[in-house]
């Protein structure tokens, strides 16, 4: 049974808006999460396919883009956007979330994977998510992505 989680968070200098907008929109995701990497998100609705085209980059080996697809299983407007992640045309145990909470100004914004079996799998996660929500604020600061 697959039962651990990765949880990262950041705070951000935007309203929720705004936040909402960089976490929900496939263009302004492709820019600071896994830069180069494209996302494609036809429809903003919970039941619709999302595509994230992962390119080999310093950060992800491999030497051909793989596209991941998922369904939308929460969209809450300003607060919550999730996904259940497929492999192989089969639906997992891997939700991924981007949570949204207004804080000191700002907004913080969580990034949430379930349904790991292993540590190591696990912990690289969350290396990844510590480096894309670094990019998050650097890119809603407007300064140059660290990664």
């Amino acid at each position: 049974m697959s039962e651990m989680t990765v949880e990262c968070s950041v705070w951000v200098e935007a309203d929720r808006e705004r936040a909402w907008k960089a976490v929900t929109d496939a263009k302004e995701l492709s820019q600071w999460y896994s830069p180069g990497s494209p996302w494609d998100i036809p429809k903003l609705e919970v039941g619709e396919p999302i595509f994230f085209h992962h390119t080999p980059n310093e950060y992800h080996s491999g030497s051909e883009v793989v596209t991941l697809r998922a369904i939308i299983t929460e969209v809450e407007e300003r607060s919550a956007f999730s996904v259940r992640w497929e492999f192989d045309g089969v639906e997992s145990d891997m939700v991924t979330s981007f949570l949204l909470e207004e804080e000191n100004g700002g907004t913080r914004v969580t990034m949430k994977e379930t349904g790991y079996e292993d540590e190591a799998a696990a912990k690289q996660t969350e290396e990844g998510y510590t480096m894309s929500l670094a990019n998050l604020y650097a890119f809603l600061s407007g300064n140059e992505l660290p990664y």
